[in-house]
């Protein structure tokens, strides 16, 4: 935690003080315990969290880490951050949108296929995962499109799960060689040979993103994630708490 952000976390948790609640440290976490019902609508300890950055990644992983051990997530916020994170936490949570079905954040975890390489795009454009197609089932098409064009279609989003897709999914994976060297592969044989991802991208192939799947992260204490409390410090060591999914 950076010394801004322990700075911030300092004020909130003395505000939660301020306001009747039991301060005490579980691990390196402050947790706030006591009647939390003028936050958050039940009864459940606060865990004052302070996320690296706003990246979904990031908040979503600091999210589940406090919901696992049974704590509402208290997320400390500067000014510069506050507005991205409740874009992420607002309606819909933890989802880029819900047009005709989910559209889901890009992130950095990469696609791991069941031969060890990754998968990657030759394309250019903005990556758009989304459910489509079968709407009348629980479990729709997970689809990708680049640039507006369709790159490939998944059974559901479980197909992201251990071991991963197969790698007749995609057009091209990526992997690792023993020397260090990127190489790229399309269906059959090695297209590209590179000394970084940089190079890689410089020949137009990029990691293809794993799509935020809610479920995937936060898969259990979904009461607790929802009633997630933004924590922003303003002027005079006043805290604004904000509450974006209730």
């Amino acid at each position: 935690m950076s010394q801004k952000s322990s700075s911030l976390a300092a004020v909130v948790a003395e505000d939660l003080q301020d306001r009747g609640f039991r301060l005490d440290t579980d691990g390196r976490t402050s947790v706030a315990r006591g009647s939390s019902t003028t936050l958050v609508p039940f009864e459940a300890p606060l865990a004052i969290v302070s996320p690296r950055n706003s990246r979904p990644l990031t908040v979503v992983s600091t999210i589940a880490n406090a919901v696992h051990d049974g704590h509402v997530p208290v997320l400390v916020a500067d000014r510069q951050t506050e507005t991205e994170i409740e874009h992420i936490l607002s309606d819909p949570f933890l989802l880029r949108d819900r047009r005709a079905g989910r559209h889901f954040f890009p992130i950095e975890d990469r696609i791991r296929l069941p031969d060890d390489s990754y998968a990657c795009l030759g394309t250019t454009g903005s990556v758009e995962w989304f459910e489509g197609g079968r709407q009348a089932t629980d479990e729709p098409q997970l689809r990708l499109a680049a640039g507006g064009e369709t790159v490939t279609v998944l059974e559901s989003v479980d197909a992201l799960s251990c071991p991963g897709p197969s790698t007749s999914a995609f057009q091209y994976r990526y992997a690792r060689g023993d020397d260090g060297q990127f190489r790229v592969f399309d269906s059959s044989r090695m297209i590209g040979r590179y000394n970084s991802i940089k190079a890689m991208r410089a020949d137009g192939f990029r990691p293809l993103p794993l799509p935020l799947v809610p479920e995937h992260h936060v898969r259990d204490n979904g009461k607790l994630a929802r009633a997630t409390l933004i924590a922003r410090v303003t002027g005079h060591r006043t805290v604004r708490y904000r509450s974006v999914s209730f």
